[in-house]
């Protein structure tokens, strides 16, 4: 053997002629018996899927070079795209195919040359789907703060469960989660998965997924690599929070989910917050907004006390225009006397240089009287209108008046004040409606309204943990029984899955 065939041809008394498909067929079965299963190392080129899903390609080296094909069974089992180039090496037979004699190696099995299967597939993959826009941080959703359903997709009897359902009622006690198994491991683990998640949305009450499951190998965790659920996640129509392995880990849902938790107990804490703390920010909140209600409307009436004590009173205007008025008159005789005497103090110094014609002495003086009777008249065109101006002024701001203004002022304050009041006792009212709509709600959730109905709480008296599958108790297990009023405790002596 060692690559190497040999073919004795016996001599015969009488010459045999072989048809071509005899000679064919003879060597094929030659081949196929001397030379069994083997490993062929070589470079991938002309690869291409036919319709019938059969792989068709060339494997050569530096010298050689021979046709191969996988058929369909073997070719669905492949995790990784076969591409021109690629350094592989391919288990299988050699044989001839018939029809056109050529040689032919059937192959059963590809493997990548210097790298994983399993990691080039995920290399694959994940630069295929990022192209596609499925990691994009712009479709990613924001968590609902406080969801009053939460749905987890994971095997239902594995510690990443029991850890998540743990931290979830500790933080919020009245929860309600909806659990959905799904197979995590496994050939047909990437399916379940994502019926399960489509299963989530289809019921529609779960407000956010968690999907995942607890650590392991780069296989365990494998259906989170799967397109399935990748094009599962992308699809939903709630929030979801993938949770597989730890920290560590990183899978294909990683990148699709809206957020990654490092862990499953993680993802149970990023989904949920405590309610102790809750209600505590809540009171600091309510107590820092009426702080500041109480401390604008101390402002709002500082603001008022201090436009009333501005607001003037109109008898001083009066009394002040009253005086500006007469201290004007006054100026204004002077002023008229002042000129008159200048007047006639230049009539005398005329008259006495000038007293010989007693001609043009008698110019001056009735010039002077004329100067005298306009200066009059214009100084009573001018003091007329003032004072009846004044006494219309006085007229209209009499005792009475001022009276009605200050009270309308006055009550125009009281009206404002009023509304400010009404403000804020309805700010403070809205306030404590919501609260107690707050307070409602909370109350509704309330596993304490579920006993009232009738139902019970069943926890193993040796660990306390609630009983959730009949599984998980054995006959003889004592049980402690929560009932809307009061406890019992039974003992089990049936167990029916």
């Amino acid at each position: 053997m060692a690559g190497q065939l040999e073919f004795q041809l016996k001599a015969e008394k009488r010459r045999v002629a072989l048809n071509v498909t005899q000679l064919v067929r003879l060597v094929r079965e030659t081949l196929e018996v001397h030379l069994d299963e083997c490993w062929v190392v070589g470079e991938i080129s002309n690869a291409r899927v036919a319709a019938s899903n059969h792989l068709y390609f060339t494997l050569k080296d530096a010298r050689s070079a021979i046709s191969v094909v996988m058929f369909a069974s073997s070719y669905r089992r492949l995790r990784f795209s076969v591409n021109d180039g690629m350094e592989v090496v391919v288990r299988g037979r050699v044989s001839l195919y018939e029809a056109r004699g050529t040689l032919q190696f059937y192959a059963e099995e590809i493997e990548p040359r210097g790298l994983g299967a399993l990691q080039l597939a995920y290399d694959q993959l994940k630069r295929r789907l990022s192209r596609e826009g499925l990691f994009d941080a712009a479709r990613k959703r924001k968590l609902p703060m406080v969801p009053r359903t939460i749905g987890i997709v994971t095997a239902l009897g594995g510690a990443a469960l029991r850890d998540m359902l743990r931290v979830l009622f500790d933080r919020w006690p009245n929860l309600r989660v909806i659990i959905r198994p799904a197979t995590v491991q496994g050939s047909e683990a990437a399916a379940a998965i994502a019926d399960a998640i489509d299963d989530l949305n289809a019921d529609g009450r779960a407000e956010v997924i968690i999907a995942g499951r607890g650590g392991g190998s780069l296989e365990d965790l494998w259906a989170f690599n799967e397109e399935t659920v990748a094009r599962a996640i992308y699809r939903s129509a709630i929030p979801v929070v993938s949770a597989v392995g730890h920290e560590i880990d990183y899978t294909i849902s990683d990148f699709v989910a809206d957020l990654r938790a490092p862990t499953p107990s993680a993802a149970a804490q990023i989904v949920i917050p405590d309610k102790v703390d809750l209600c505590r920010r809540l009171d600091e909140i309510e107590a820092t907004l009426g702080g500041a209600m109480r401390s604008a409307s101390a402002g709002h009436r500082r603001q008022l006390t201090h436009l009333k004590v501005r607001v003037r009173d109109p008898r001083n205007l009066l009394r002040q225009a009253r005086q500006r008025l007469d201290d004007a008159a006054g100026e204004l005789g002077d002023a008229v006397l002042a000129r008159v005497r200048g007047s006639r103090q230049v009539i005398r110094e005329l008259a006495a240089r000038f007293r010989t014609p007693q001609i043009l002495a008698r110019e001056p003086r009735l010039l002077a009287s004329r100067l005298g009777m306009r200066l009059a008249q214009a100084l009573a065109a001018q003091a007329t209108p003032l004072r009846l101006a004044v006494e219309r002024i006085g007229a209209r701001l009499n005792e009475a008046n001022l009276r009605a203004l200050i009270a309308a002022r006055r009550l125009r304050v009281e009206i404002v004040g009023a509304r400010l009041n009404e403000a804020i006792d309805a700010a403070l009212e809205k306030r404590r409606m919501q609260l107690g709509a707050a307070g409602q709600r909370l109350d509704a959730v309330s596993p304490l309204r579920v006993l009232e109905r009738g139902y019970a709480v069943v926890f193993k008296a040796g660990d306390g943990h609630a009983v959730l599958n009949a599984q998980s108790v054995e006959v003889g297990d004592e049980l402690n029984i929560r009932l809307n009023r009061g406890r019992l405790t039974a003992r089990t002596t049936a167990r029916e899955a």
